[in-house]
């Protein structure tokens, strides 16, 4: 009866260990996932900023990344299951406080996406001093995200 009972507690801990390694696969899919989403939206943003930069800016240019920006930022809450933080082993920018405090991350998030729909639909009207004056509102909104809830770089 002994050995059954060893046996059993050995597989059911073999069982939890192998369960708790996929999920911390999954998590790590869902960090790297994220983070090629960030790095979109950084890449759409900086388009734009290079596009205004430029003597003659294109607005089918800067419609092209703001339609993209307006697609992902209203994605970004999902982004962030439990335990996909710092805990999941996989290193991330993600301060804790998006877990530990999600109304007030939801909210930034949630102005980001609304600053991205905004700056869509200014740019869908090809007016580029509109778009000029509108950007800022739009850095602003993704800045404020990264302030309370993403970590520094180190260095």
């Amino acid at each position: 009866m002994r050995t059954k009972a060893t046996l059993t507690a050995a597989a059911v801990a073999l069982a939890l260990g192998a369960a708790g390694a996929a999920l911390a696969a999954d998590m790590a899919g869902v960090i790297q996932a994220r983070q090629t989403h960030y790095k979109a939206i950084g890449a759409a943003s900086k388009g734009i900023y290079d596009e205004l930069n430029k003597p003659t800016p294109q607005a089918s240019v800067i419609q092209g990344y703001a339609h993209q920006l307006d697609t992902l930022a209203p994605q970004i809450p999902s982004w962030f299951p439990v335990g996909s933080g710092p805990e999941a082993g996989v290193k991330t920018k993600a301060k804790a406080e998006i877990w530990s405090q999600p109304a007030a991350f939801k909210t930034a998030a949630d102005s980001f996406a609304v600053a991205a729909h905004h700056f869509a639909a200014t740019a869908a009207g090809g007016d580029i001093g509109a778009i000029r004056a509108e950007y800022p509102t739009l850095t602003k909104a993704c800045g404020s995200c990264h302030t309370q809830f993403r970590a520094k770089a180190p260095g």
